[in-house]
C-alpha cells in the first residue's frame, strides 16, 4: 500500500509534523507511571502483554523475580511474593492477580492442594500494603473457577469432559430444578471417580470463600478496584452459581460501583495496567460490529451477550460505552447473519474502519470470532486494504473476552498517552513508547494469525507425527520445538515486518500544534521460544528500530 504518515491513531489529522530521524529526544523531569504486578501466571499473555501495554505509554510494570513465580504445573511462591509486595514503594499502583499470590498461579488454583489458611496468609499483604497508605491504588483480580480441570497429560485428562458435563448437569438440576435431567446427572456422576470430585469441589468451595472475602475487602476500603472474571465460562453450570452469589453479595455490600464481574482471565493483568496508567482520562468508546449485534451474539465459553461483556470491560478499564460521538472506536468481528453475507460483512466492516482511520478517528479492532486465534478472513482484508500501524490496537487471541480485554487494554494506554502528551513544558521522550506500541502491534498480529492459523498448527502435526504430545512436552521435546518454532517465526515476523509496517510514518506524540513522527525502519532482533512445555502459546518479542 501507499506509504503515507500515519495521524489517524492520534486523532490530531491535520497538524503540522516534524519527523524525528536522529537521536531520542530528552525526557522530561521526573519519571513515568510504573504499576507493581502480580501476574495470573508466568506466560507471556500475563507478564510480556502487560509490560508492552504500560510501555507503549511510556509506563513500567515492575514484576516479582522470576524464580517466584513458577512455572507451568510447578506453583508460584505466593509467601515470597507477600514479601516482595512489603517491599515494593514509590509505585502509582499495584495490580494483584489473587491466584498467585494466594495460591502460587492459575492451575495451582484449579486444585485443592493450596490450604486456605496459607491462601489468607499470603493474601494479608493487600491489608498491609493499605495500611501503608489510604490513597494507595490497589487494583486487584480474581477468577470464579472455569468448569474443566488443566489437562495434566494424565489418567486425570479422562474425567475432564465428564467434569464439565457433570458440573452443568448439577447446576441445571440442583440449583435450577430441571428435574428431568436427574437421570443423566447420576449416570455421569457414576463415571467419575469419588477423590476427583471431592478435589474438584474442594478448589471451587476455597476460591468461592477467596472472592467472597475480596467483594468484603472492596467494601471495608482494603481493595480500590475489584475485577472478578469467569474463567471459560457457560450459560450453565457451577461457575454461573457462583457468579449470581457473588453478584448478589455485590449488590447487598453497594459496591457495584467498584466490582466488575465478566468473562475472561488471561487479559485482566494488561486491562488493569490499563486502568492505573489511563487513571482520571474517563474515555468514551462507540461500538460497530462486522455483522450481527453484540446484544444478539454471546461469544463460545461465554455466558453473557458480547455486547454486554464490552461494557464490563470498558468500565473495568475506567471508560464507558456510548452511541453517538466517542473518543475511541471498538471495531468488534461478530459472526454474519448468514454465511452467504460474511465475505460482503467483512469487506464494509473492513472499509468503514479505513474511513474511520482516515478521518482520524482513533481504532481498536478486537477479534472475538473463532477461539484461539484470529480471523484470517479479516486479517487478510486488513492487510490488503488498511494501514495497519495506524490501528491503536488489535487482538484475536483466545476466548472473547481475552482478545476484548487485551486489545482494549493496549489501545486505551496508547490513546491515553498521546493524548496526554502535548501537555506540560518541554519535549518528552516519544521514540520509546512509540516503538514499544509498534513492537506490540507487530506481535499481535503475527501471534493471532500466522502463529495460530499455520505455524501452530504445522507444529501440533509434527508433534502428533512423532507421536508426542503438544501438551505435555519432555524437556528433549520442548528443546527441539524451541528450534523448531524459532526457525519459522522469527523470518515469518521479518516478513511480516517488511510487507505491513516497513517505511511507514509513526506518530510519536504531539506539542502544541505539532506532531512528531518517526519511520518504522526495521527488525533488529526476535526472541522465540515455548514459555512452557506445551505447543499452545510461544514467547514472541520482536525489538524494532525507528528512523
Amino acid at each position: 500500500m501507499k506509504r503515507r504518515t500515519l495521524l489517524a491513531a492520534t486523532g490530531a489529522a491535520g497538524l503540522a509534523t516534524v519527523a524525528l530521524g536522529g537521536p531520542a529526544v530528552a525526557r522530561p523531569a521526573g519519571r513515568g507511571p510504573s504499576v507493581a504486578l502480580v501476574p495470573l501466571d508466568d506466560r507471556p499473555v500475563n507478564t510480556y502483554c502487560a509490560e508492552m501495554t504500560a510501555a507503549s505509554a511510556g509506563a513500567e510494570v515492575l514484576l516479582p523475580p522470576r524464580n517466584l513465580l513458577g512455572r507451568f504445573f510447578t506453583p508460584g511462591d505466593g509467601a515470597g511474593i507477600a514479601r516482595w509486595l512489603d517491599g515494593t514503594d514509590r509505585v502509582d499502583g499495584y495490580a494483584i492477580s489473587v491466584s498467585m499470590l494466594a495460591y502460587g498461579g492459575l492451575i495451582a488454583s484449579r486444585t485443592a492442594a493450596p490450604a486456605l489458611a496459607d491462601a489468607l496468609r499470603n493474601l494479608e499483604a493487600i491489608r498491609r500494603l493499605r495500611a501503608r497508605g489510604s490513597d494507595t491504588v490497589i487494583e486487584v483480580h480474581d477468577t470464579i473457577q472455569r468448569l474443566a480441570i488443566t489437562s495434566t497429560g494424565t489418567d486425570l485428562d479422562n474425567y475432564r469432559d465428564l467434569l464439565v458435563q457433570w458440573a452443568k448437569l448439577y447446576d441445571q438440576v440442583v440449583n435450577l430444578g430441571q428435574e428431568s435431567l436427574r437421570g443423566q446427572l447420576d449416570a455421569v456422576r457414576a463415571r467419575i471417580p469419588d477423590a476427583v470430585v471431592e478435589d474438584y469441589l474442594a478448589a471451587r468451595a476455597r476460591n468461592h470463600q477467596v472472592n467472597r472475602l475480596m467483594v468484603e475487602w472492596v467494601a471495608d476500603g482494603t481493595i480500590s478496584h475489584l475485577v472478578l472474571s469467569e474463567d471459560d465460562t457457560a450459560p450453565v453450570g457451577l461457575a454461573r452459581a457462583e457468579r449470581v452469589e457473588l453478584e448478589a453479595l455485590v449488590a447487598r455490600l453497594g459496591v457495584g460501583d467498584r466490582v466488575e464481574i465478566f468473562p475472561g482471565a488471561d487479559e485482566v493483568n494488561a486491562l488493569l495496567v490499563a486502568r492505573i496508567v489511563a487513571a482520571g482520562v474517563a474515555p468514551t468508546y462507540r461500538v460497530e460490529y462486522a455483522g450481527v449485534s453484540g446484544e444478539g451474539w454471546t461469544a463460545a465459553l461465554e455466558g453473557i451477550p458480547f455486547a454486554e461483556n464490552i461494557r464490563r470491560h470498558v468500565t473495568s478499564v475506567g471508560g464507558r460505552v456510548v452511541t453517538g460521538d466517542a473518543d475511541v472506536v471498538l471495531a468488534v468481528n461478530t459472526p454474519s447473519a448468514t454465511p452467504g453475507q460474511r465475505a460482503a460483512d467483512l469487506d464494509a466492516f473492513v472499509g468503514r474502519i479505513g474511513g474511520m482511520l482516515a478521518a482520524g478517528t482513533p481504532v481498536i479492532v478486537v477479534d472475538p470470532l473463532i477461539v484461539n486465534k484470529g480471523d484470517h478472513d479479516l486479517v487478510s482484508r486488513m492487510e490488503a486494504r488498511l494501514e495497519l500501524p495506524a490501528l491503536l490496537s488489535y487482538s484475536g487471541w483466545n476466548t472473547g473476552g481475552n482478545a476484548l480485554g487485551l486489545a482494549l487494554a493496549h489501545g486505551t494506554a496508547r490513546w491515553a498517552y498521546l493524548r496526554s502528551s502535548g501537555s506540560g513544558f518541554g519535549v518528552p521522550e516519544l521514540r520509546g513508547p512509540a516503538r514499544a506500541h509498534a513492537e506490540y502491534l507487530l506481535y499481535r498480529f503475527v501471534k493471532d494469525d500466522p502463529w495460530k492459523n499455520v505455524v501452530q498448527v504445522e507444529a501440533y502435526a509434527h508433534a502428533r507425527a512423532q507421536g508426542w504430545d503438544s501438551l505435555a512436552l519432555t524437556a528433549e521435546q520442548k528443546r527441539y520445538f524451541d528450534g523448531w518454532v524459532r526457525d519459522r517465526l522469527v523470518p515469518l515476523t521479518e516478513r511480516y515486518f517488511a510487507d505491513h509496517f516497513a517505511g511507514h510514518e509513526l506518530v510519536l506524540g504531539t506539542r502544541g500544534r505539532r506532531t512528531f513522527t518517526a519511520t518504522l525502519d526495521r527488525v533488529t532482533a526476535v526472541r522465540v521460544e515455548l514459555p512452557w512445555d506445551r505447543l499452545f502459546e510461544v514467547t514472541l518479542e520482536p525489538s524494532l528500530r525507528l528512523r
